[in-house]
Formats: structure tokens, C-alpha cells, sequence
């Protein structure tokens, strides 16, 4: 299987999940007139960033199960990887619908009500756990593609 597709593939999804992360959301809440609407925003371009990233994985996931030949230690943990990143979309989309549910009934009030509410301080969870996911993920897509272009420069100096 070729690496460089895997590389490519990878670095679109970091692309997508960077670019989100520290384009799109900052800038929805800069510059938006209320955060109810930076929120429906950053969450229908979340939904988005989730599917790419599920799409991704999941092409991902058929080339290295597809590929010929011994499964090394490399293989097998770049395998562990991209499915550990792929569940984290799929759970990313879950908390994702939870936060939408509690966005819909706390409406455009989500974000005067004070920490202590009920409903404030779940969204406020369901948005750190979101962070997490998607900062996993990241984190496995650099790592993926640091390890999968050494290994590309590796038997290019072997060859």
C-alpha cells in the first residue's frame, strides 16, 4: 500500500480538524453578534469536520486492512491509531448531538445562564470532552504522518 496516500489522506484530516479548531470556531465567536449563533456555527461546521474525519478514517481503515504482506508492529499500531481516531469522530458526533440537544432547549440563553446551572455546566462538559476528541485526533494524525514519512525517507535510503 502506499504510504504517500495514507500521508495525504492524514493530512487532510489534520488539515480539516486544524483549520476548524483554530480558524473557523475563534472566528465565529469573534466576530458573530451573539454566541448563539457563533454556537450554531461552530456546530453545523463541527457536524461537517466529524463526517470528513469519519470518511477519512474509515478509507483509512480499508487500505490498511486491504494491504498485503506481514503485519509488523507498524502496521498493526498505525491499524490501532487511525481506529482509536475514527471513534473518536464517532464519539465526537454523539457528544456532539447531546450539546446540540442542550443548546435547543436552553436556546439563545445557553450563555448567560451561570455556571452553576444545570444545563450551562453539562454543555460546558460536553464541550470540554468534544476538545479532548478532536485534540486526540490531531494528535494521532502528526504522529501518523511524522512516523509514516520517516519511514518513506527510511527506505529511500535503503534503496
Amino acid at each position: 500500500m502506499n504510504q504517500k496516500t495514507r500521508i495525504a489522506l492524514l493530512s487532510c484530516w489534520l488539515g480539516v480538524m486544524t483549520f476548524f479548531s483554530f480558524v473557523v470556531a475563534p472566528a465565529a465567536f469573534k466576530v458573530l453578534p451573539t454566541q448563539y449563533l457563533a454556537g450554531q456555527i461552530v456546530s453545523r461546521t463541527l457536524g461537517v469536520t466529524e463526517v470528513i474525519g469519519l470518511a477519512i478514517g474509515g478509507i483509512l481503515l480499508i487500505l490498511l486492512l486491504a494491504a498485503r504482506g506481514r503485519k509488523t508492529k507498524a502496521f498493526l499500531f498505525e491499524l490501532v491509531v487511525v481506529a482509536l481516531m475514527t471513534a473518536a469522530m464517532g464519539t465526537s458526533r454523539v457528544v456532539s448531538g447531546w450539546m446540540h440537544d442542550l443548546r435547543v432547549q436552553a436556546g439563545e440563553g445557553l450563555y448567560a445562564l451561570p455556571m452553576s446551572d444545570p444545563i450551562r455546566s453539562s454543555f460546558d462538559q460536553l464541550h470540554k470532552y468534544s476538545v479532548g476528541l478532536t485534540s486526540f485526533a490531531m494528535l494521532g494524525a502528526i504522529v501518523l504522518i511524522v512516523i509514516l514519512i520517516r519511514r518513506t525517507d527510511g527506505a529511500r535510503g535503503n534503496a
